[in-house]
């Protein structure tokens, strides 16, 4: 037993999730979510319940993908989980009495989880080969000893680099810091229910005693540097330690939530700068993403998004041939430009570093076009001519 799981703790990669740009509008992303940091139980928390279906007014018009599914992420590449589908998988979820049912629910979904989730998945598989009427609480309360202990050196080491780069502003800043990292120490070490840390509170009060420092770029190193502080979306023993205690419907969703599929705006509906023109709430504007990739880019221009993950075109493509593909299945019905237009709005918003291949969607641009919405004909041939002048001097 103990060999096992020294063999999987042992060096285990750690997918990196994605990086949320800082400068501009600094801490707005960095701080939603109130489950993202916290490592004990919310107070209420019983029940799961997927909430990827209900759309808000500014996505309403992407529903029509969300019906979509086994689509491939733009981001990520992994293949997505409908909404619908989510539903049912925590139905049957709900069903489940111990380890070895969870398992044989969610192990046909395997290639849909995300990088960490895999890597928890196959811990959950190791343990329930030996003990298949146990739960994948008795796992993870197995591992939560070694796994805490393992987050809080990790902690310590982002807190000794946020001391270190706070040195270089001055003296009164760096020690309003250095109280922040110390008040954060102490409440890791004590580990106490109604002090417990939190990551984001410790953002949260360095934004206040740096927002009005004149080093900025300073100020900007170290607030990326403690946005490496652990958490569950992107850190083994964070994980481990956040879910030990929630119950066995949770975990088991949890697995499978980051990748269902959601709304994305190609252009940010609310970029960084007021000089760039924010993207419209349109199906011209939309792609399905998976959940956390999604968020985690945030309002990140996509350009600078695919610096930090230069594998978003190749997964583009693919995006778009599985969205060609169900078109020829017969959905998406009345939406045969949006191939089209998706090739052209996204190499103008990378700014040429996705270009599409559509050649081999069945549908020509004219019968694509023949019944398209006026003021989507409209946009594509903008887009068109703008970029043919920039693919011209390309080339």
């Amino acid at each position: 037993m103990n060999l096992f799981f020294n063999k999987f703790l042992s060096n285990l990669p750690i997918a990196q999730p994605p990086s949320i740009s800082m400068r501009g509008n600094r801490y707005s992303t960095a701080l939603q979510g109130p489950d993202k940091d916290t490592f004990t139980k919310a107070d209420g928390v019983s029940d799961i319940s997927f909430t990827g279906r209900r759309s808000n007014g500014s996505t309403k018009k992407g529903d029509v993908l969300k019906e979509l599914d086994n689509i491939t992420c733009p981001y990520s590449g992994v293949k997505m989980i409908s909404s619908k589908k989510m539903d049912k998988i925590e139905r049957d979820i709900r069903q489940c009495h111990n380890i070895h049912e969870r398992i044989g629910v969610l192990e046909p979904y395997q290639k849909c989880m995300q990088e960490l989730e895999k890597e928890v998945f196959t811990i959950l598989k190791g343990y329930e080969i030996n003990y298949p009427n146990r739960t994948m609480n008795d796992c993870f309360n197995e591992l939560k000893p070694q796994c805490w202990a393992e987050l809080r050196i990790d902690e310590f080491k982002v807190l000794d680099e946020v001391d270190k780069t706070s040195n270089q502003l001055d003296a009164k800043t760096a020690l309003e810091v250095r109280k922040i990292t110390t008040e954060a120490r102490k409440k890791i070490l004590e580990d106490k229910e109604d002090q417990i840390f939190k990551r984001k509170d410790l953002l949260a009060k360095i934004h206040e005693v740096t927002q009005d420092c004149p080093n900025q770029d300073i100020v900007d190193e170290m607030w990326n540097i403690a946005n490496k502080l652990p958490k569950s979306s992107n850190n083994f023993n964070a994980f481990i330690v956040k879910y030990a205690d929630r119950s066995p419907d949770e975990i088991s969703a949890r697995l499978l939530r980051p990748s269902t599929a959601s709304i994305e705006h190609i252009r940010p509906a609310n970029p960084h700068s007021d000089k760039i023109e924010s993207g419209e709430n349109d199906l011209t504007n939309f792609m399905l993403t998976s959940r956390d990739w999604n968020s985690g880019r945030g309002n990140t221009p996509l350009p600078e998004f695919i610096e930090r993950h230069p594998n978003i075109p190749r997964y583009s493509q693919m995006y778009i041939n599985d969205i060609m593909k169900a078109i020829k299945k017969g959905k998406l019905q009345e939406c045969d430009w949006y191939p089209y237009i998706m090739k052209e709005t996204l190499y103008s918003e990378s700014n040429g570093l996705i270009d599409l291949n559509l050649d081999r969607y069945h549908i020509s641009e004219g019968e694509a076009f023949l019944d398209a919405p006026e003021n989507v004909r409209e946009k594509y041939n903008k887009l068109l001519e703008q970029n043919t002048a920039k693919r011209a001097l390309i080339s």
